[in-house]
This record gives C-alpha cells, sequence and structure tokens, in this order.
C-alpha cells in the first residue's frame, strides 16, 4: 500500500503500563481514515505519537518516506502534518481571524520581524479570509473567539491546522461536546474539505454516526494493538469489533420508572434561581424539583446553562436571586464544602481526577478528609459498579483514558457517601461500550440509595436513565415532565434541542 504516513512496530511504555503496543499502521493519500476504539484502547497516545508530542520506546514512523520518528511536532508541522485536539485549542481573546494569521505566519516564517506591520502583509490577510471562508466562519471573522458557539470554535480549530497546508490532518474527537446541530455542520465542512483539498483525513471518533457517515477505512484499536482495519461495512460486522467496541444496541425505548409507587419525598428544590457571570446574566429564574430516589436530566444545547445550574446548587457559582433547599433546608450562597457535608457530591464534566495520585489514592482520598467511616460505598462495591477499575488500581490518574477518568470520579464522588449526586455530560467522550456500562452503573447507583441529577445534551442516554426531564433554552426552563412523554413530544424535541 502506497503510503503517506507509516508506523511499523510502535511501542510506547509508561511505566509498566503498555499503552500502545507494536503498532503497524499505514496511511494512504486521499480520503478519510478513522481511528476508533474503547477508552484506553491507546488511540489519543498513538496520536501523539504520530504527531511528536511523544516519542515511541519502540519502532518507526515515516512521513512522506522520511523516518520522522524523532522530530519536534514543529517539524512535523512544516512537513505537512496538522492536528486539533480533544478540549479546543485556540486564542480566546483574539479574534476570529488573529487567531488563524498567527499560523499563516508562522508557516511563512514571519513571525521573527518585531517591527513589521500587520497591515501591510495583505497577502496573509488575504490567506487568512481564504481560510475562514473554507470552514465557513468568515462572517464570523471580526468576533473575539471566545464568542463563538462551541461547534463554531472546533471549525476554527480546523482552520488553524489548515493554515500550515497540511498533506495529513489528524482530528482528535472533532464533534465531542457538540449538540446534534453543531455535529452536522462540522461533519458537512469536514466532508467538503476531504472532498475539495488533497490533503488526507484521519479521524480519531467515538461516535460511530460520525465514523460511518464520514470514513472510507476504519482502523480498530483494542489495548495497545490494532485490532482490525478494512472497509466500515466488514468493520460493522465484524464480530471481535463488536464484542470488544460496538457490543449490543446501547440505547433502546426511553426507560419506565422502576421505581415502587409515587415518591413525593422533595430532597432538591430549586425556586427562582438567578446566576451571574460577572455582568452576564446566565440562569433567568430557574426552578426544579428532585425527588428522592429519582433520575432527573437537565437536557439542552451548548451554552444553555446546563452546568451553570449543577454549579449554584454545589456553590462553586453561588446565584445572585433564588432559593436552593436541600431536604428543606436553604443551601443557597453556602461554599462548597458546607454543600458537600450535606452528602451532595459533583463530578465535572472534566472530571478533575488527581492526576499523580494512583486509582486507589483517588478513590481513598474522599474517606481520608471527610473521616466518614461504614457508610454505604466502600472501594469493593465502586469496583462491583465500575469493573475496570479493578484492574486500574495502581495506575496513576494521568494514564487512564477519558472513559476510565469518568468511572473513577464517579466512583470517587460515591466514596463521599451522598444522598444527592450531581453529574455534568456524564456520557460525553465514551465508547458505546463504556456507555452501556454507565447506564447500568447509574441504574445500581440510584438503587443504592442515591438520587441523581444529571446534565446531559445526548437526548437517548438521557432517556434510558431519566425518570424525568427538564429543558434549559437561553437560561430558562422551556419544558419539564417525563421523560417518556418528552420522547413522544416531536415539537418540544425538535425546537430546543435540534435532533
Amino acid at each position: 500500500m502506497e503510503a503517506l504516513l507509516r508506523a511499523e512496530g510502535v511501542k510506547k511504555a509508561f511505566g509498566k503500563f503498555m499503552a500502545v503496543d507494536g503498532v503497524d499502521l499505514t496511511i494512504p493519500p486521499g480520503g478519510i481514515t478513522a481511528l476508533i476504539g474503547p477508552n484506553g484502547a491507546g488511540k489519543t497516545t498513538l496520536i501523539n505519537l504520530l504527531t511528536g508530542r511523544l516519542i515511541p520506546d519502540a519502532g518507526r514512523i515515516t512521513f512522506h518516506e522520511q523516518d520522522i520518528t524523532a522530530f519536534s511536532p514543529s517539524e512535523r508541522v512544516r512537513r505537512g502534518m496538522g492536528r486539533s485536539f480533544q478540549l479546543v485549542n485556540i486564542f480566546p481573546r483574539l479574534t476570529v481571524h488573529e487567531n488563524v494569521v498567527i499560523p499563516v505566519l508562522a508557516h511563512r516564517r514571519l513571525t521573527g520581524d518585531m517591527f513589521r506591520s500587520l497591515d501591510g502583509l495583505s497577502d496573509v490577510h488575504a490567506r487568512a479570509n481564504a481560510i475562514l471562508e473554507q470552514v465557513g466562519l468568515l462572517p464570523r471573522a471580526h468576533l473575539l473567539a471566545g464568542q463563538l458557539s462551541h461547534g463554531d470554535q472546533r471549525l476554527l480549530e480546523i482552520a488553524l491546522a489548515l493554515s500550515t497546508d497540511p498533506h495529513l490532518l489528524i482530528l482528535d474527537e472533532p464533534t465531542a461536546g457538540m449538540n446534534p446541530r453543531e455535529r452536522v455542520q462540522v461533519l458537512e465542512q469536514i466532508r467538503r474539505l476531504a472532498g475539495e483539498r488533497e490533503a488526507t483525513f484521519l479521524l480519531v471518533e467515538h461516535d460511530m454516526d460520525v465514523v460511518f457517515s464520514l470514513a472510507q477505512r476504519i482502523v480498530v484499536m483494542h489495548q495497545g494493538r490494532v485490532l482490525a482495519d478494512g472497509m466500515p461495512e466488514a468493520i460493522q460486522q465484524d464480530s471481535q469489533v463488536r464484542n470488544v467496541y460496538l457490543g449490543e444496541a446501547v440505547l433502546g425505548e426511553a426507560r419506565t420508572s422502576t421505581l415502587a409507587g409515587p415518591v413525593s419525598d422533595v430532597i432538591l428544590e430549586v425556586r427562582q434561581v438567578n446566576t451571574y457571570y460577572g455582568l452576564s446574566h446566565v440562569l433567568h429564574d430557574v426552578s426544579l424539583i428532585v425527588r428522592r430516589g429519582e433520575v432527573v436530566a437537565i437536557l439542552g444545547r451548548n451554552g444553555v446553562g446546563k452546568t451553570t445550574t449543577l454549579r449554584s446548587i454545589m456553590g462553586l457559582t453561588p446565584p445572585k436571586g433564588g432559593s436552593i433547599q436541600l431536604r428543606g433546608q436553604e443551601v443557597a450562597g453556602r461554599p462548597a464544602y458546607a454543600i458537600a457535608s450535606l452528602r451532595v457530591s459533583y463530578v465535572p464534566d472534566d472530571t478533575r481526577i488527581f492526576p499523580d495520585l494512583t486509582t486507589l489514592e483517588n478513590l481513598r482520598l474522599p474517606t481520608q478528609v471527610l473521616r466518614r467511616g461504614n457508610g454505604r460505598w466502600n472501594i469493593e462495591k465502586v469496583e462491583a459498579i465500575f469493573p475496570p477499575l479493578r484492574d486500574l488500581t495502581h495506575r496513576k490518574g494521568r494514564f487512564l483514558s477519558g472513559g476510565e477518568k469518568k468511572m473513577l470520579a464517579i466512583g470517587r464522588a460515591l466514596m463521599a457517601d451522598p444522598e444527592v449526586l450531581l453529574l455534568d455530560e456524564p456520557s460525553e467522550g465514551l465508547s458505546p461500550l463504556i456507555v452501556r456500562l454507565l447506564l447500568d452503573a447509574l441504574e445500581r447507583i440510584r438503587k443504592g440509595g442515591v438520587t441523581i441529577l444529571l446534565a446531559d445534551q445526548n437526548l437517548k442516554f438521557a432517556r434510558e436513565v431519566a425518570d424525568r426531564a427538564y429543558i434549559l433554552e437561553k437560561g430558562a426552563i422551556a419544558y419539564g415532565g417525563a421523560m417518556a412523554e418528552l420522547w413522544r413530544n416531536e415539537e418540544i424535541v425538535k425546537k430546543y434541542l435540534a435532533v
């Protein structure tokens, strides 16, 4: 096979953990190749090896038939390799146009002259505008990058990568954290760019709809090795792939509550809460209730206030007005540690585990800090609902995959023995198999006496786990009701969730 990029026997270990174990991979010129695999398969480590952020312990990497194994990331960029990251990596306080001008200048080696005015570099500005037009952002060129929606920020990051004229563009989970409307927009741009440009795309993605709609070829990793490599149709039918990654159908009909009889005990009540970030009014008279033993979902597009609602309840972003009552006790405005002492645990979307502590040390920390003994949850129970953690006891947090970090963060929250568990985007960035495990875990957590309030934009996930749902739109409650009724209400779903 003709090779634009080739990896031969590439290995990378972190201590005793072999993250990439003898990978052979060939990327031919043209088209879109997708790299998939369960959380912890080694995908991101492999991408970091290919792009020079890590140097392999063994093996060889060639690009355009030249050995680049020891080349720096900047040298690989100069030779025609570009990438985007899982987390958006832009300059939020510069304009969209200025964000693109910077790499254009760097690519043309014009960054060393501090006395040269940008006003005279009309060709640089023209190049930046041409790239922005390619990704559909030219009408927003004057805006600060931080003002863009999440989807447009992803497109801007792709524009930054395109500004170096790459022959190979590696996109690491380009649709992560997007609502359906943004996802469609970004996918259309990627598909168009792949058709119009001579650049080759390597796509790392968990969303199977994205993978099978875009890729002409799919490479599957498992436990640091290549498990399968072929056309999308063949990968879909591969029994090994289905067992370790795709699994059976994860999402089915909307859940029917398994609670024994009516639930009337309100454990959490939010009444007319208004929350600000500086002068920005984010939450507008938000009111909701959560009854003991329920799973309640807060749904909505990015930027509507889901995370702010959870942070307001937890005391991390105290509201300026309104009431938050926990078991009838007013807690609005109290510091987070005081609310945590009332048996409320919060798992943020970025997990916030301690990277230099092992899995076991992360799990033990809440009981050591809170000095709580004989709680309902212990390490054995946490490992029972998250079996993959049993094999990760002595692995440091920095070497865990995204899915493993998510399981650890929820497990650590349980170790504080909460009565109320707040989860922010629990399904984001997870492989189908881990989503399936999470669905089962949340049901077992609820049956263990924990009431759950979660914020997510994945309606298919939420309908599997939640009894009721609230929809936020522009910081205000637009809908509240049973999850089964919401799923049947096509007008509400299309209007507020863009599905």
